[in-house]
Parts: structure tokens; sequence; C-alpha cells
């Protein structure tokens, strides 16, 4: 075993997700992508290690909250690199995600990815910005965007009635700083997330409208 499959593997057994070597294989091709194609496009700020814990284990963290919110469809909004949606296709497996990107060249390396790793089947990209999506989804996550208050209503507008939207963020007190902004009447939920082998404060932000 190499030493990015050791880390990999260990974190996943840390947050609790069952994994086959088909699994680690498909995350290990995906990241050898991100790391070729980084250059190039700007994916992350990250590589070895840190592109495994920052980005694929951070992506992971949440997933067995995820698993207990009823929805089917699911959708990554501003994708970039397809984080967090692709490490969720692989577990999500009765899901059906779609990644939302607004760059050609990103969308392109996205469908790329897909072919590579036999998703075609779950995985779709919308290429378009988020404003502009006519799509309704059961709900959708988020990582690495903007203030919640700047792009809320957005995002809630990609919601089918009763939807949920998952916002990856960091330090608590900027969390709640950002819900105080919020115009819209909301319903908020903030649970604490650990990632693996990192010392970053991070949470799940889990938002409903009441109305």
């Amino acid at each position: 075993m190499n030493k990015r499959e050791d880390l990999l593997k260990t974190g996943l057994d840390t947050i609790g997700i069952e994994w086959t070597e088909e699994d680690i294989n498909r995350i290990n091709q995906y990241v050898s992508e991100i790391e070729l194609w980084n250059k190039k496009h700007s994916f992350v700020k990250a590589s070895g290690d840190n592109l495994i814990i920052d980005h694929i284990l951070d992506s992971l963290s949440p997933l067995k909250v995820l698993e207990n919110y009823p929805f089917t469809t699911l959708a990554d909004a501003g994708s970039g690199a397809g984080l967090p949606g692709i490490p969720l296709s692989l577990f999500l497996q009765d899901k059906k995600i779609f990644l939302i990107e607004r760059s050609g060249k990103r969308s392109g390396f996205l469908r790329n990815e897909i072919g590579l790793l036999q998703l075609k089947n779950r995985v779709s990209v919308i290429e378009s910005p988020v404003e502009s999506v006519k799509n309704r989804f059961d709900a959708v996550t988020f990582r690495a965007f903007r203030q919640l208050d700047e792009y809320a209503d957005y995002l809630f507008n990609l919601l089918k009635p009763g939807g949920f939207l998952f916002a990856y963020k960091g330090k608590r007190s900027v969390i709640d700083i950002e819900l105080e902004k919020l115009g819209s009447p909301v319903r908020s939920e903030v649970i604490r997330v650990k990632v693996p082998f990192s010392d970053k404060e991070r949470h799940l932000v889990i938002l409903q409208r009441t109305r």
C-alpha cells in the first residue's frame, strides 16, 4: 500500500465510510487528473497529501450527515474540479448528481472525469452560471463559495419546495455572522464535522426556506 492509499483509506475509515478497492482506485485516478490539469485550470491550491486531506476527505467529511436527509437529486453549485460532487457521487450511489460549472474548460474537465470514472449513469454537467440554471433539485451543496447572504437567493432558487442547501463552511463565528445577514426566512442547522488529519474548523450548514 502506498502512502496516498494509506492516507485515503485511514481517512475514510475515520469518517465511517465503507469503501472498496474500486473506490480507492477511482479516487486515486481522480486525484491524479486534478494534479495533471491543476496548473492549467487552477482548480485548487494544494497537492499531494494536502489535496487528499483538504479536498477529497473534506468533501466526504459530512457524508454520514447527508445520508440522513431525504433527497434523490443533488446539485453541486460552482463545482470547479468536481468538489464535492464527484467524491460524494462515489458513495451516494442511489442519488443523481449534477455538477454546475460556468467555465467551459472546467466543464470539459468534469465531463472527461465522469467518463473516466464511469459515472455517466449518475452524474451530469450543467455548463452554466448558477444564476441561469432553470433546473430544480431536491438538494444543493456548495463549497468554497462566497458568503451565504451574497448567493443564498440564487441557491434557494435551484431547490424544489422543501429542498435543502448543504453549505461547507469553516469557523462557527463567521457562520453565525453570515446567517444573521440572510434576508430570506430560513431554518438553519450547523453541524461540526471532522476532517481526518486536519485541525481546521469545519461545519456543514443546512438551510431550508420556511416559506
